[in-house]
């Protein structure tokens, strides 16, 4: 029996990914390396110190350990959250699904970041906040979700998760959960990994209402 949804931020609750992308492109620029949006869309999902790593990497390079304080300080300034908002008809849905699941958030996004969202968008409505500051070790292992579950105190077969993002899909995945993911930014094809692919929000609300019991009784 289905018990709580948890849900990854950017792509899935606020349409965010093409302002974080950009503000760490300018981060990255400082430190003489140049990359695409796609090049964090397809990292989403990393805590700051593994997606700093990826990126040196793809450019042939070794981060210096100033890299991992200073880089993710000058991406949240460059960072332009005034701009960042939750995807039309999210909040209206929470609130319904508040009434019937727990509702948990899983992200790599770091403290700060991810603490100004749940203040601006989403106070008292999640039941387990966890951010990449938390955790050593970030999507694409399991140990958010892992944590995610055992902070619900739930069962595997008791929750589902709805990503965007494939390092996240593979995370939930691996922790042995039922992945729902929505191709907000990257092509389906890059998120086929997961249990079921929705091609947009608009999707994503009809299916998550679909799982309110009183929705299914009525269907």
């Amino acid at each position: 029996m289905l018990k709580a949804i948890i849900f990854d931020v950017d792509g899935v609750l606020v349409d965010s990914m093409r302002f974080q992308a950009d503000a760490w492109a300018t981060a990255f620029q400082d430190a003489g390396i140049t990359i695409t949006r796609e090049d964090i869309y397809e990292l989403e999902g990393s805590n700051d110190k593994r997606l700093i790593k990826s990126i040196f990497e793809k450019a042939g390079k070794e981060p210096e350990p100033e890299h991992f304080e200073q880089l993710p300080e000058k991406k949240r300034e460059a960072l332009e959250f005034d701009r960042i908002k939750p995807f039309e008809g999210i909040i209206e849905c929470l609130d319904e699904l508040k009434q019937h699941f727990k509702l948990a958030m899983v992200s790599g996004s770091n403290r700060i970041t991810i603490g100004k969202i749940v203040d601006r968008f989403f106070s008292g409505y999640f039941d387990v906040v966890i951010n990449g500051s938390d955790l050593e070790r970030g999507k694409p292992d399991p140990d958010p979700y892992l944590k995610a579950l055992e902070m619900l105190d739930l069962t595997r077969n008791e929750c589902i998760v709805i990503e965007n993002a494939p390092l996240g899909i593979t995370a939930a995945k691996r922790a042995g959960l039922y992945c729902v993911a929505v191709a907000s930014m990257l092509e389906p094809e890059k998120v086929q990994h997961a249990d079921l692919v929705l091609e947009d929000h608009d999707a994503l609300l009809d299916y998550l209402r679909s799982l309110i019991p009183e929705k299914q009784q009525a269907e």
